[in-house]
Parts: structure tokens; C-alpha cells; sequence
């Protein structure tokens, strides 16, 4: 791993401070998971690691405790999101054409809300991906379940119907790896719950 995602990761770390509950250990779960499923020839790393490393970045200017599954609290915190990460980046001296595309992928990455598939766009196809499965993580799904304030079989159930929709709407696995390890998470949670 370029020494320079985790450099991205060190100047992002405050701001996360300031952000939601469990967003640190969100983001270092992305970091250390995407690179197992996804190879470098796939898509482009510069691109793809500093917007997993920078995409919630703009919680840490909504109010704390507000509702991540608010449509209008996604849209801020992806436009606060992109701003800080291009002050970021730019302070880090990254290619500004590398710049202009991850914080145009910033402030789109949560738009699989508003009926975005993302089919042509290969880096948010995985994060999305990725950013998804992190509530059936062991960590994600606990803190994800306490913003929804669901007991946790009710949780896993709200899962799946989130995935059925992601399904319906045409936002598929990247890969069949992918698609794997995501049943393999919801199988552990079943176990652990049911």
C-alpha cells in the first residue's frame, strides 16, 4: 500500500474525530477489506483509496447526532465532504487531475440514494459496494443498527430489504468475490442473532 493513502488517512483522522460514531473505525475497515477483493489492475488506487480514505469526512460538519439515512444530512455531508477533501489533497500537493476526480466521486458516492446504480462508474461500483457490506461487518452492524435504532434481528432483516432494493435498482456486486463475502458477513450476523 502507497505510503501516501496512509498519509491521506493521518489528515483525515481529525475530522472523523469530529464526525459520527464509529466512522474511524468505518473507514479503516474500508481501507484494510477493499485492497483483499479488488486488484489494482481493476481500477484505478489513486482514485479509489482516497475516496474511501475522505468520502464521510463531511460528517464532521453536520450536527452530531443527526440522522446518516436523512437524505438531506447525505447531500451536506457529501458537498462538505468533497470540499474538505480537495483542501486535503491540495495541501498533500496530489495531482489535481486526481483531485477533480475524487471530489467529483465524493460528492456523488452517497447517490445510490437518490436511484444512482452507478453502473458506469467503476470506483463508486466498488466503494458502494464496499460501504454497504460494512453494516453486516461485525463492527458496522452494531453501530449502523444503533443510528437506525433497530434491535438487531430487525436490523439484519432491514439489511436485506436494502439489498433487494440495491438489487432491484440495478447496483450489483463489482465481482463474484464480492457478492461472496458480503453472504459470508450476513451469515456470521445470522448466526450470531438467530
Amino acid at each position: 500500500m502507497k505510503e501516501i493513502y496512509k498519509t491521506i488517512l493521518d489528515k483525515a483522522l481529525p475530522y472523523y474525530k469530529k464526525a459520527r460514531e464509529g466512522d474511524i473505525e468505518h473507514i479503516k475497515w474500508l481501507f484494510i477489506i477493499i485492497p483483499k477483493f479488488v486488484d489494482e489492475s481493476e481500477v484505478d488506487y489513486d482514485i479509489l483509496m482516497p475516496v474511501l480514505l475522505l468520502h464521510d469526512v463531511g460528517y464532521s460538519k453536520v450536527p452530531k447526532g443527526s440522522n446518516p439515512f436523512n437524505l438531506d444530512i447525505r447531500k451536506v455531508h457529501s458537498e462538505e465532504g468533497a470540499k474538505i477533501a480537495e483542501e486535503i489533497l491540495n495541501e498533500l500537493n496530489y495531482p489535481k487531475n486526481k483531485i477533480k476526480e475524487i471530489k467529483r466521486l465524493i460528492l456523488k458516492h452517497d447517490n445510490w440514494a437518490f436511484g444512482d446504480s452507478f453502473k458506469d462508474e467503476p470506483v463508486l461500483r466498488i466503494f458502494n459496494n464496499f460501504d454497504f457490506m460494512w453494516m453486516a461487518s461485525k463492527k458496522g452492524f452494531d453501530i449502523a443498527r444503533k443510528f437506525m435504532n433497530k434491535k438487531a434481528k430487525e436490523f439484519y432483516i432491514q439489511i436485506q430489504e436494502f439489498q433487494k432494493e440495491n438489487e432491484e435498482q440495478g447496483r450489483n456486486w463489482f465481482n463474484k468475490k464480492t457478492g461472496d463475502f458480503y453472504k459470508q458477513l450476513m451469515k456470521e450476523r445470522k448466526k450470531e442473532i438467530f
